[in-house]
């Protein structure tokens, strides 16, 4: 774990830290640590905004994730999206329409995204999330309601009723009985009171605050960062830095206010982004990375990072594999192909730019007839 880690991310501490030459800087690094603010002050009140509301381009820490994409700026997804298909940018962003979720397609919390948080910010992680038990922690329990019928009927007692009502009746004949239904439910009350919470738009159930997760998404979670940790050199380059620094600065090309929020951001000027994937074998992961777009994303979060004074001197993708296998693999991507999507970012903000000043959306096959084989 790094001195950031053990010092839990303040600024104070780590300024200490550098004091004591527990943190390193050097004349030829860009120093970004002495320039980064807490995203809130003391009193809670935020440092990224001024008395009008405006944004105030500068390096943050501390920035919680939900407000990051609230930010009225830029972002690499946001580039990406609209440079892949400008109407589904105009839906998702500026048309004010919201498609009800279904129970299908309601997010959830993934193995991915844990594993994601788990490595990044693990304290906070904890304070978070619990595991909910699976039913296989507790292969004595009865589980079923057939289970639950037969053993009423050896204490000689009525079998009628709901499921929950069945485990009522043989909870208050024997105490003692152990009902998963049951162990799952104190498993979650012993977390503190309930309460409920909207998250990412969804209300959800909280225990003692903490959201519960399902057992076997807690355990991929956990593989993942062991993962990571078992690569001597991925688990070193996570490190001597800090996770989650937002970054929001203006473009001189376009004045657009731009934003990204690294993963990893070291103290040296290098950067790393963590990627869980179905596969981490290099051509599988060379396609990913073409279809989703991670050079643009290098070409972006690298040119507002040297808005703000920081020349990344090197980004590496940590793409780490949990489905089929457990196992993590380091990617760079190739200069060439770099310079191509710098190339290609800077055209994606102009087209932008121009959008907004039109008003038009319109696919990249407009006013084409495509003929289909």
């Amino acid at each position: 774990m790094s001195v950031a880690q053990q010092l839990n991310y303040g600024l104070d501490d780590i300024q200490d830290a550098i004091t004591n030459n527990e943190i390193e800087l050097k004349p030829n690094f860009s120093n970004w640590v002495e320039k980064a603010i807490e995203a809130f002050d003391a009193n809670g009140e935020p440092n990224y905004v001024d008395s009008k509301g405006e944004l105030i381009e500068g390096i943050y820490i501390n920035m919680p994730n939900d407000l990051y994409h609230s930010l009225p700026a830029l972002s690499s997804s946001q580039l990406k999206e609209f440079k892949e298909s400008p109407p589904h940018y105009f839906r998702r962003y500026l048309s004010g329409i919201e498609v009800k979720r279904t129970l299908q397609t309601q997010r959830t919390l993934d193995a991915g995204t844990l594993g994601h948080e788990l490595i990044l910010e693990p304290e906070d992680f904890h304070n978070k999330y619990f595991r909910e038990l699976l039913p296989i922690d507790e292969p004595d329990a009865l589980h079923t309601e057939a289970q639950i019928k037969a053993e009423l009927e050896k204490l000689n007692l009525k079998t009628t009723g709901s499921k929950a009502v069945k485990t009522e009746r043989l909870l208050n004949k024997n105490p003692n009985a152990k009902v998963f239904d049951d162990l799952q439910r104190k498993n979650c009350e012993k977390q503190g009171v309930q309460s409920t919470a909207v998250i990412e738009g969804e209300e959800k159930t909280l225990y003692g605050g903490k959201l519960g997760v399902d057992g076997q998404v807690w355990d991929s979670a956990l593989r993942i960062v062991k993962s990571l940790k078992n690569e001597p050199q991925a688990d070193a380059y996570i490190n001597y830095g800090l996770p989650e620094v937002a970054i929001i600065a203006r473009c001189p090309r376009t004045n657009l206010l731009l934003k990204v929020k690294f993963d990893w951001l070291r103290f040296d000027d290098e950067a790393a982004d963590v990627k869980t994937t179905r596969s981490a074998n290099p051509d599988d992961f060379s396609r990913q990375m073409r279809s989703l777009k991670y050079d643009l994303q290098q070409a972006f979060y690298t040119y507002v990072a040297s808005l703000v004074g920081i020349n990344i001197r090197r980004f590496l993708f940590v793409a780490i594999e949990y489905a089929s296998a457990d196992y993590c693999q380091l990617f760079k991507i190739k200069d060439t192909r770099l310079a191509k999507a710098f190339e290609d970012m800077h055209k994606a903000k102009e087209e932008f730019v121009e959008s907004k000043r039109t008003g038009k959306w319109l696919s990249r096959y407009s006013g084409s007839v495509i003929e289909l084989d």
